[in-house]
């Protein structure tokens, strides 16, 4: 593969043989939490580069980024472009992801709330012990391993080969919905993009909210805020609808995905803790029960996300497979 390089790339790489990885030492991540979703910031040449840490994503850089803080650039054969993302989370003694490519993404595709200039997928987190604490609005790495004998300590699946290594790095775990348990991803990076209704409803959720907010003028073009929401397949979604007709709907709730309806669940029992109200869009079957399940290694339902996850201090396990939800 033919590369294009710089002296600094090739410093920096020197560097990462120093840094996060080896010395495996306890880091609290520079971290923003907007609409609980969590950007982790790292410095790139004088500027600060904020990622947008994606438990079931990829991990990718804009190319707008990429011309904006002069990032060194790598390109194959075929002309694909790919950036050293690890010397960068290195040299600012953040966790790295172990990989030496992370792909190049037009600003539009990579769906990103306002200034977010990338993301840290499933492979950032892969080998560490995380605190997500969405209480304290921190982000914590090599906190201490969690044990199977814990309170409030759940398993997290993920897809391994017959010998047990680990194929994917996407977790799965089980949640209880009006009495049915649902295996969903661990998505920390869910997010919708809502209508002018779907804004209203869930701002009724937070906690500032007001009667005054009755009154907010209509969203514009431009204004748009990417919230953290959770999914659910359109079979589950349309049997808690038919059960409790009760649960409040919003019809039309995404802006970018057309016909995706959201529905308000009161409770979701997790780990012992029962929380809510929670929201959920609705998904295609297919996009879980397929796509999404082929590539977790077993039959997923849905995702939590960031909506769900604010009641909680999550501890996230991935070297002995554990999660531990804290209220």
């Amino acid at each position: 593969m033919a590369r294009k390089t710089t002296l600094l790339t090739l410093i920096l790489a020197f560097v990462s043989t120093f840094g996060f990885a080896q010395h495996g030492q306890a880091c609290e991540i520079p971290v923003s939490f907007s609409n609980n979703l969590i950007s982790a910031t790292l410095a790139a040449n004088g500027y600060q580069l904020n990622l947008l840490a994606n438990t079931a994503g990829g991990t990718f850089v804009t190319n707008q980024a990429m011309t904006d803080f002069a990032i060194p650039e790598m390109i194959d054969e075929a002309g694909n472009q790919f950036v050293e993302l690890d010397p960068f989370l290195a040299g600012s003694n953040l966790p790295v992801t172990g990989r030496k490519e992370a792909l190049i993404l037009p600003v539009g595709q990579g769906n990103l709330p306002e200034n977010v200039q990338g993301a840290l997928g499933q492979k950032w987190f892969s080998s560490y012990c995380w605190t997500l604490d969405y209480l304290a609005k921190e982000l914590h790495c090599n906190t201490p391993p969690l044990s199977p004998l814990g309170a409030n300590t759940v398993p997290v699946r993920f897809r391994e080969s017959a010998a047990g290594h680990r194929i994917s790095n996407l977790p799965v775990i089980t949640i209880e919905v009006d009495g049915v348990e649902v295996s969903v991803l661990l998505d920390t990076g869910a997010k919708v993009l809502p209508t002018e209704a779907a804004f209203r409803a869930l701002d009724e959720n937070n906690a500032g909210y007001t009667a005054a907010r009755e009154t907010m003028p209509a969203i514009r073009p431009g204004e748009e805020t990417y919230q953290a929401i959770s999914f659910i397949t359109e079979s589950f979604f349309d049997a808690w609808r038919s059960y409790h007709p009760e649960w409040p709907v919003v019809e039309q709730a995404d802006r970018e995905m057309g016909n995706i309806k959201m529905i308000k669940v009161p409770e979701v029992t997790i780990a012992g803790h029962t929380v809510g109200p929670v929201w959920f869009c609705s998904r295609p079957d297919v996009e879980y029960t397929q796509y999404w399940s082929r590539f977790s290694g077993q039959q997923v339902e849905g995702a939590i996300g960031g909506n769900v996850l604010q009641y909680f201090r999550l501890t996230l396990d991935y070297p002995n497979k554990l999660a531990k939800f804290d209220r």
